[in-house]
């Protein structure tokens, strides 16, 4: 095995296709080595084709395919390995990997509606910033020499551009490079496991956006714990699994805890009914006490997952129509200092000229 295949990630949508063709592979009844061998032929370069090789070489040698996924665990997460290990075992490897097929599905489903979110925004922000730094280094150094050279009393919005022109000019390479170091260490310190769990907290303690992190975490947790219950994994090891695999760390926590519940005999939803999972609505918790007692609680948490993702999606529209408003009055903000800044005292000064 190659050592640098270890850290060797692929995309998410690479993921999802090797799983989606290696399910259809299976079913239509290709053993897995000739199935690993015709994607390997299939894929020509990248990360994706050493891992094949990997993966090939290790099922040919003997190893269990849950155990060849294994070397790669910044690819094949506790979730993808623990139900490739209980499919095998179980005979029930095809309808585990569609199992895996419409979790990725979905996974990526979201993340490009957030994407969709953010894209814009972000979009605009860079526009401007490079807008800034542009006048920053063109245009303000030439309104100092203009402006300095009028005879008349500059109002306040001029005088606030020439302080931000002189300070630009001054400092402007050590500010940007400032911000960008900081926002570099910003990112460093929220992404350390000791920090990580708090930043997850705060962020789903901000108005508006911290509802929408909540109903993408809940139907994170539905969706992964449905697909294995209902792939046969007991709910004590599917608990452990998902504090694995759950990306928001603050509720990572809560799932520690509530495997910790069940490992001494409460039910779920009777410890769910606890104050700290108020992330949980009682709705939810009434149909996951009606699961547990018909022994459905997989298709409950799968009829969750819908449930949250369509509050999810309800708030990613909201929030869409709120950002471009918002975004506008924004730029129409800075449109007029602009103007008022550079034409009031040019209009002052052909006033004065013409008295």
């Amino acid at each position: 095995m190659k050592i640098l295949n270890l850290f060797s990630p692929i995309s998410h949508l690479d993921k999802l296709l090797f799983t989606r063709e290696l399910s259809v592979l299976l079913k239509s009844g290709v053993s897995l080595g000739e199935t690993l061998e015709s994607l390997l032929q299939k894929t020509k370069h990248g990360a994706l084709r050493n891992i094949l090789e990997t993966l090939l070489a290790n099922v040919e040698n003997g190893q269990s395919f849950a155990h060849a996924l294994e070397h790669f665990p910044k690819v094949f997460d506790p979730l993808y390995v623990n139900l490739v290990k209980l499919g095998e075992t179980s005979g029930t490897l095809r309808e585990n990997l569609d199992f895996l097929t419409r979790q990725l599905e979905a996974s990526y489903t979201l993340r490009k509606k957030i994407q969709g979110i953010v894209l814009y925004p972000m979009i605009v922000f860079a526009m401007a910033l490079i807008l800034g730094a542009l006048i920053s280094v063109f245009i303000l150094p030439r309104l100092i020499k203009l402006f300095d050279s009028f005879n008349v009393v500059l109002p306040l919005s001029t005088r606030a551009l020439l302080w931000i022109a002189y300070f630009m000019q001054a400092y402007g390479v050590i500010f940007f490079l400032s911000i960008f170091g900081l926002l570099v260490l910003w990112r460093f310190i929220i992404s350390l496991s000791i920090i990580k769990p708090y930043w997850h907290r705060f962020l789903l303690s901000i108005p508006v956006a911290g509802g929408l992190l909540e109903d993408i975490a809940v139907a994170h947790f539905c969706r992964d714990m449905g697909i294995m219950l209902q792939s046969g994994l007991p709910i004590f090891e599917a608990l452990a699994v998902e504090e694995k695999v759950m990306s928001n760390r603050a509720v990572a926590r809560l799932v520690v805890t509530l495997s910790q519940a069940v490992a001494r005999g409460k039910t779920l939803a009777d410890e769910l009914s606890g104050k700290r999972y108020a992330i949980i609505s009682p709705l939810a918790i009434k149909m996951i006490a009606a699961g547990e007692r018909t022994g459905k609680l997989g298709e409950t948490f799968i009829y969750l997952e819908n449930f949250f993702e369509a509050e999810a999606d309800r708030k990613i529209k909201n929030l869409t129509v709120l950002f471009e408003p918002i975004l506008l009055l924004a730029i129409g903000a800075i449109v007029v200092f602009l103007a008022l800044a550079i034409l009031t005292p040019i209009y002052s000064l052909t006033g004065s000229v013409r008295r």
